[in-house]
């Protein structure tokens, strides 16, 4: 017997699939690979240990370089936020938008951030394997 949550995990849980294997394949193009990998690891328990808003002030701290070139930090916070987009309608994911959420609005980004966070896990665990340097 199917839910209707069943139904409702079904299409996102698809969508997410194939969206967070096309980024984490895009991700694999740069030079931030290693970086981006030991992240994408690491991002579920950052999210569940440390909150949405921490994590991203965290991303958005480290996503700022003097040069234009990209940080993993910044790749990360850009594919979280695509994963998001169209269940959140947001854009980008800032700390200054989840500031201005209601509580429940912000309940619901936070699940489905650690959701995202878990299918590009998931996505660098296959296409990586287990090449992984530490990041700092």
């Amino acid at each position: 017997m199917h839910s209707v949550l069943d139904s409702d995990l079904q299409p996102r849980a698809v969508q997410w699939l194939q969206r967070a294997k096309n980024l984490v394949r895009e991700a694999a193009d740069t030079r931030v690979r290693s970086e981006y990998a030991s992240l994408a690891r690491g991002l579920p328990a950052l999210l569940h240990q440390s909150g949405l808003f921490q994590t991203i002030a965290y991303l958005e701290s480290r996503s700022r370089r003097a040069s234009n070139n990209p940080t993993a930090h910044g790749l990360m916070l850009a594919h979280l936020a695509s994963l998001l987009s169209p269940f959140t309608g947001m854009k980008e994911l800032k700390t200054d938008e989840l500031t201005q959420m209601k509580l429940h609005e912000y309940l619901v980004v936070s699940r489905l951030s650690l959701e995202a966070a878990s299918w590009l896990k998931r996505m660098v665990e296959i296409q990586f394997g287990d090449e992984e340097e530490p990041h700092a």
